[in-house]
């Protein structure tokens, strides 16, 4: 499949089917594009806890790694697919801001670009986004790529001319996340959505 002519949702579904393929032994599940607007989150929200619901939403990727010592770790991940130089560099900054009110363990911003961008030009994108997440120190891990031929040339949070293959890549991204908590989870309406979030995706307790 040409991935320039490739549209986002389209995206999502191939990167899910490469990290179900190639997923090391520490991702239990990976899922896309999950809608958290539903009447079944509204219902089990409703019987077991009281307060007002997050906002609707819906997460286009979603990691779930167990650690070796049985630790589970949700990662919500905003993915923005550039296509051209016409969008904004900082399309789904406040969509990724949102998600740690679901309780996700970390947030990601993943700009993923086509290849016909020169790497100049990415490097610039790369550099506006990250001067803001870490001049504001927002809780978020923001991950910049090229992905070709089930490869991803990294630009942030680091820049290589390596191209990781998708195991590769799923333990940089895990590593990176154990750095980047999210802080909202101090709160216990915060972590009584993660317990929702996680008979969502049906992950035991």
């Amino acid at each position: 499949m040409n991935l320039d002519k490739t549209d986002e949702k389209q995206l999502l579904d191939m990167l899910r089917g490469l990290f179900e393929e190639k997923k090391p032994p520490t991702l239990k599940n990976v899922f896309a594009k999950v809608n958290l607007a539903t009447k079944r989150f509204k219902d089990i929200w409703s019987n077991w806890w009281e307060g007002e619901l997050p906002p609707r939403q819906e997460i286009d990727l979603i990691f779930v790694f167990l650690d070796y010592s049985r630790e589970v770790s949700l990662i919500g991940v905003e993915v923005e697919y550039f296509k051209d130089a016409k969008k904004n560099p900082y399309n789904g900054l406040e969509q990724a801001l949102s998600f740690g009110l679901f309780g996700f363990d970390s947030i990601v911003l993943w700009h993923i670009f086509a290849t016909k961008f020169e790497n100049r030009v990415v490097e610039n994108y790369v550099k506006t986004v990250s001067e803001l997440i870490e001049g504001y120190e927002l809780p978020i891990l923001y991950l910049a790529t090229k992905f070709s031929e089930n490869k991803f040339e990294l630009f942030s949070p680091f820049s290589t001319s390596l191209q990781y293959e998708a195991d590769g890549f799923l333990h940089l991204l895990s590593n990176y996340c154990k750095e980047r908590r999210n802080p909202l989870l101090s709160k216990e309406d915060v972590r009584q959505r993660r317990n929702v979030l996680k008979v969502i995706l049906k992950i035991p307790r």
